[in-house]
């Protein structure tokens, strides 16, 4: 009775390996692909893929995660929606004024490219906390230009005098964000 039994066994875990091979061959194929040193170039400059990205069936596949960053974007994981959220342009971090960070509107009322300063004149109400009207504008300061409903990063030498802005001021009193709504 015990050889009947290890003989069914055995006869049923044959069987359902051979379904098992069959039907799994249909979820598989055969891909000849290249890996390439491809180099990803865009508005925040390039970079080398290494072995990162491979070419497909007259595709380039590469890490959406680069593609993103070269091209001066973000990327959002939305793990409740599994989904990616991109932004064609970096956005900034909103003011901490716990951190002693301060947020102010004004007007560019002059530039100096080359020290990287911008001169304002503030608009104040009740609430606004005044600022020095001249200002240094970090490095890393993110700008961004605001229109309708398309947002895009800009360089500091893009600014203009004249032109209305909203910027955060950090417990330096540097500005590491800039935007500009027009």
């Amino acid at each position: 009775m015990g050889k009947k039994i290890f003989i069914l066994i055995v006869l049923f875990c044959l069987i359902f390996s051979l379904y098992t091979i069959v039907f799994s061959q249909g979820d598989f194929k055969k891909a000849d692909m290249v890996f390439k040193n491809i180099s990803l170039k865009g508005y925040k400059g390039s970079i080398n893929l290494k072995e990162e990205a491979f070419y497909y069936n007259n595709k380039i596949y590469a890490p959406i995660s680069k593609v993103i960053d070269v091209m001066g974007g973000q990327g959002f994981w939305n793990e409740e929606k599994t989904e990616i959220i991109i932004k064609p342009y970096n956005d900034f971090i909103q003011c901490e004024s716990k951190k002693g960070e301060v947020f102010a509107y004004g007007i560019i009322m002059s530039i100096n490219y080359e020290n990287r300063e911008i001169g304002i004149e503030q608009y104040l109400d009740e609430t606004t906390k005044k600022i020095p009207s001249k200002l240094k504008i970090r490095e890393d300061a993110v700008i961004v230009l605001e229109r309708n409903d398309k947002k895009m990063n800009i360089d500091f030498t893009d600014l203009r005098a004249g032109e209305d802005i909203g910027l955060i001021l950090d417990k330096d009193k540097n500005v590491r964000a800039i935007i500009l709504v027009k």
